[in-house]
């Protein structure tokens, strides 16, 4: 008799499936971003006023010990802005920076002492983690893990046996850096700094893969 012998031998197509890992998080970090805008008759004029605000900002906080490579200007820029009812222009310089506070305890203190040295507003608050990579990582094997556990599931359900990956692609990445985690407002009150004004809560760090495994016929 000759016996018979079963090879396991892989289907050219696969099972595909999307991962997904979360990592909650509690922020230690706040980066914002303040704005100088300043409009008049003449160019001299707005960016002279723009650039006063400007130096007593970054004074302030040097005083404050900000570290100057947390503190960075975004843009600045100088145009004319066209008055429809008296037909002529107006000067318009504006300034943007942002601040990162790796103590948030800070936050009061240093957003009440800018807008009292004249900054027009605050154009976000965006919360951050010293650990970002860490976490990052930590949301990427968890988003294998999960395409792993469906294509397993699939593979039960079907009554095949699952192989190796043949492909994996990140399809997206969302640390909420950046303007990811935004929150906008402009503080106008005189006693804003008796105040707490920030709520940290949690933010989330997240990963989403899309693999393909391969089928194994017996």
């Amino acid at each position: 008799l000759v016996g018979l012998i079963s090879f396991a031998q892989e289907s050219p197509n696969g099972i595909k499936v999307s991962g997904e890992g979360i990592v909650k998080v509690v922020p230690d970090q706040v980066l914002i971003q303040i704005n100088v805008n300043e409009e008049g008759k003449s160019a001299k004029e707005v960016k002279e006023a723009t650039d006063n605000t400007v130096d007593a900002v970054l004074k302030y906080l040097k005083i404050q010990k900000i570290a100057e490579n947390n503190v960075q200007t975004e843009y600045v820029t100088l145009g004319k802005s066209y008055q429809y009812q008296t037909k002529s222009y107006n000067f318009v310089a504006r300034q943007s920076i942002s601040i990162l506070l790796e103590d948030l305890s800070k936050y009061d203190q240093i957003m009440q002492g800018v807008l009292e040295l004249g900054i027009n507003g605050i154009n976000s608050v965006n919360f951050l983690s010293s650990e970002m990579e860490k976490y990052e990582s930590e949301a990427r094997i968890k988003a294998i893990k999960d395409a792993k556990q469906k294509a397993e599931q699939y593979a039960s359900a079907l009554t095949v046996k699952l192989g190796a990956p043949t492909s994996m692609q990140e399809t997206s990445s969302n640390n909420f850096s950046g303007g990811q985690v935004y929150r906008a407002m402009e503080m106008t009150t005189a006693d804003s700094s008796q105040k707490e004004t920030l709520a940290v809560g949690q933010m989330e760090v997240k990963a989403n893969v899309s693999v393909i495994f391969n089928i194994l016929n017996l």
